[in-house]
């Protein structure tokens, strides 16, 4: 992609309203897409968060292991 200089004026960002996340009510839209997914009752969205939920689950596993074996080394030496 080319980039000329001469047209920075023309320039317009990628979103349809620019910076719409850094408002008030960009925010409040955004807490209530959120809610709204929350609530949302379709099976393939429990399913999703489910296998989510599991990828957490696991990766907090990990930590909880690795600072065990962590704590369980320096108590030794």
């Amino acid at each position: 992609m080319s980039h000329d200089s001469s047209n920075d004026s023309e320039w317009s960002p990628a979103t349809s309203a620019p910076g719409e996340l850094y408002t008030v009510e960009g925010r409040i839209r955004a807490t209530g897409a959120f809610a709204q997914g929350l609530k949302n009752r379709d099976p393939r969205g429990r399913a999703y968060r489910r296998s989510m939920q599991r990828a957490a689950l696991l990766c907090v596993g990990v930590v909880v292991a690795l600072l065990a074996l962590v704590a369980l080394i320096s108590a030794v030496t």
